[in-house]
């Protein structure tokens, strides 16, 4: 983690607990999230290359660190674009991981980010799927629950995303390239 940077963001990173942007944008505060970051993990039903673009510089910069990363999305409605998980596995590296629930016939919508922190951990849950406009300038809702605040709350999100990681598959050539044939065939 890059003290630096934390304490820079610290500046932009208000206690708000709801988020409705887009005057408000959750971008922010997940950019001071992941610079203060010692583990991050994503859920999000999709993720665009726009938001892959936004995102995958600070992702970056924190598996330099040497925070591990993990990003479950989905493939309901091929929404997720297929480029856009070959630009952050491109762009942030081997130490990300990411996986997309697989249950056919069964729609996937969350939209959670998950940051645990030296002294605490926290997620933000709301609308906000992994895009530029979601993150910046659209009306999106959120709220940020943090751990010492909630524990059993936070923690039956953070067992549920475990759950659902590990039955998901994971993101590799192969599957990209079934992938890229699914969703040009859409």
């Amino acid at each position: 983690m890059n003290g630096e940077l934390a304490k820079e963001n610290e500046a932009i990173y208000r206690v708000n607990n709801s988020i409705i942007g887009p005057t408000d944008a959750l971008y922010k505060y997940l950019r001071a999230s992941i610079a203060r970051a010692v583990q991050i993990r994503f859920l999000v039903a999709f993720i665009t290359e726009s938001g892959a673009r936004l995102l995958a510089k600070p992702l970056r910069e924190a598996t330099e660190w040497g925070t591990p990363i993990k990003i479950l999305t989905g493939t309901y409605m091929k929404i997720t674009e297929p480029y856009a998980l070959e630009y952050l596995m491109e762009k942030v590296g081997e130490k990300m991981e990411i996986r997309v629930f697989s249950e056919p016939g069964r729609s996937f919508h969350p939209k959670a980010y998950f940051f645990d922190l030296d002294n605490d951990s926290e997620i933000f849950v709301g609308s906000a799927n992994l895009s530029w406009t979601a993150l910046t300038t659209g009306v999106e809702w959120t709220y940020r629950l943090r751990r010492s605040r909630a524990p059993e709350d936070y923690d039956q999100f953070s067992q549920e995303f475990d759950r659902l990681y590990h039955l998901s598959l994971p993101v590799t050539k192969e599957f990209m390239r079934e992938y890229w044939l699914e969703w040009k065939h859409g």
